[in-house]
């Protein structure tokens, strides 16, 4: 049976749009001024050493914590310079979130469910940041002191004991490798005593909200992952930030949690899951509201900034909305045969509109929007593979590696940015002046753009080589994360590449117009 992999896939995927959002008169929306750019053109770049696991920036926008395996960097949004890094995690961190109103307090978790990482029990860790600077975690360096002074020890008594050895550099190396990561375990283990944490997992994808909107509860699920078979109990608990204990359990679901979150007034807590229902709860009690049946295993929903509806959508390809008013569905779209799965969702501000993006599986990379009132689509952006240079068996394969995996609507609505998963390329529209802006890696686009001015184009040609090098190592992420500076009158993004975190801005119009 032929098969195509993801490396084959970065290195034929070339961008091409087959519809695109329009402006009223009916024409494809323009790039802005300076909007195309490729890596190099980023506003401030965080190397990594390897992709990123999560992302987070706190609620006043002055903090970004970084997820890199075990470990969480922090850095300010000024200057982007690192301020510490959080150790306690033994196995890769998975979800993390700040404490909405509590800046300097977030919360992470590492589930051990990644091949290759060291055996452990799943574990949620409390992080307050100054106390953190009060109580640091031993230094690596000094982890590799320890390490070293234990190996030369290791190396005297094999060198007098009765039967002598004597290692080799190679075998003193390896001795250390070895040594190295167990005391690095002990310590983290050690630190993590002296902080409060819990026994279970957060639930970081497809656009889940870790924390109620005032920062007083999260939502987490207990213990060890059950087996994801349609018949083991999926609870979900509910964690009060002011009592420090669980305030409730939700009971009901018996299939994998896709996502969860509160309503924006906190009266309400919605869970999607793969048991084909997505369920409604009290936030005061615990106790059930609603249940919504489906016919497939669901992915994502989020509720209207009113809290007066609901949204989520099937795997089936079918997008719903639910009033929270009676229970009575509003909305059961099912876009033309072939969209595949849709796993990415946000309303806009004024409760009218849904973005939607999916394309996993049979599409290609699609994001719409969807007029709730009117019950209809009415922006599209769908790629294309016309423009990849390979046979047309090989095309069928590239469409199922597109993926609009994220959206957000920002700037009270005007703008929505949408990241493409495979493409890896982030896409922001105007929907006022009906302009846009993509942020890419390089090597992928058109090599001449038409709405891509002169200046653009000198600065492409100025970092061509380092791209091409640059591409040939790395290429664009699954996630990105995006927030606003009021003062600045600045969207931020941030890109989680492969090789780097990389942070773009666009201004923005909200308060601005003359």
């Amino acid at each position: 049976m032929p098969s195509y992999s993801s490396g084959q896939f970065y290195h034929d995927w070339r961008y091409a749009i087959k519809k695109d959002f329009a402006d009223p008169s009916g024409e494809p929306v323009k790039y802005a001024q300076d909007g195309f750019r490729t890596w190099g053109r980023e506003l401030h770049k965080i190397p990594l050493s390897e992709a990123p696991n999560g992302v987070s920036v706190n609620t006043d926008g002055s903090l970004i914590a970084i997820a890199a395996k075990e470990d969480i960097l922090i850095y300010d949004t000024t200057s982007f310079s690192q301020i510490m890094v959080l150790k306690g995690h033994v196995s890769r961190i998975d979800a993390l979130a700040f404490q909405p109103g509590k800046p300097k307090v977030l919360v992470s978790s590492a589930q051990n469910n990644y091949a290759g990482s060291a055996p452990a029990e799943p574990t949620i860790i409390f992080w307050d940041l100054d106390e953190q600077k009060k109580h640091p975690i031993m230094e690596d360096s000094e982890v590799l002191k320890i390490a070293n002074q234990a190996k030369d020890n290791i190396v005297k008594n094999l060198q007098e004991a009765q039967t002598r050895i004597e290692l080799s550099t190679e075998e003193e190396g390896r001795l250390i490798s070895a040594i190295e990561p167990v005391i690095s375990r002990i310590a983290k283990t050690h630190s993590v005593v002296n902080r409060k944490f819990i026994h279970g997992r957060l639930q970081g994808s497809f656009q889940s909200e870790i924390f109620s909107p005032s920062g007083s509860h999260f939502i987490y699920l207990p213990g060890n992952r059950p087996i994801s078979n349609g018949k083991d109990a999926w609870d979900v608990k509910i964690y009060s930030m002011t009592t420090n204990e669980d305030a409730f359990t939700l009971i009901g679901h018996t299939d994998c949690l896709m996502w969860m979150g509160y309503s924006p007034d906190e009266s309400m807590i919605a869970t999607v899951a793969w048991d084909q229902s997505m369920r409604i709860w009290d936030a005061a009690t615990g106790q059930q509201k609603y249940v919504f049946e489906t016919k497939g295993q669901n992915w994502t929903g989020g509720f209207s900034p009113d809290s007066t509806k609901f949204a989520g959508t099937c795997g089936n390809g079918t997008f719903y909305v639910y009033s929270m008013v009676d229970g009575t569905t509003l909305v059961e779209h099912t876009p033309e045969a072939g969209r595949g799965w849709m796993r990415a969702l946000d309303w806009s501000a004024d409760n009218n509109f849904v973005a939607v993006g999916g394309g996993h599986g049979a599409g290609s990379g699609i994001l719409f929007l969807y007029d709730v009132e009117k019950k209809q689509v009415t922006q599209e952006r769908i790629l294309s593979t016309d423009a990849c240079k390979v046979d047309q068996d090989t095309k069928r394969f590239l469409g199922g590696f597109l993926e609009c995996c994220k959206v957000r609507f920002v700037d009270g609505g005007r703008k929505v940015a949408a990241l493409t998963g495979g493409d890896g390329g982030i896409e922001t529209y105007d929907l006022n002046t009906w302009e846009k802006w993509r942020f890419t890696r390089p090597g992928i686009d058109p090599e001449s753009e038409e709405d891509v001015n002169e200046d653009e184009g000198k600065a492409e040609e100025s970092t061509e080589k380092g791209q091409k090098k640059e591409k040939e190592k790395a290429h664009g992420g699954y996630a990105m994360q995006v927030w606003e500076d009021q003062k600045m009158g600045k969207v931020f993004i941030a890109s989680m590449d492969t090789d780097a975190v990389r942070i773009w801005d666009v201004l923005m119009t909200m308060g601005n117009e003359s």
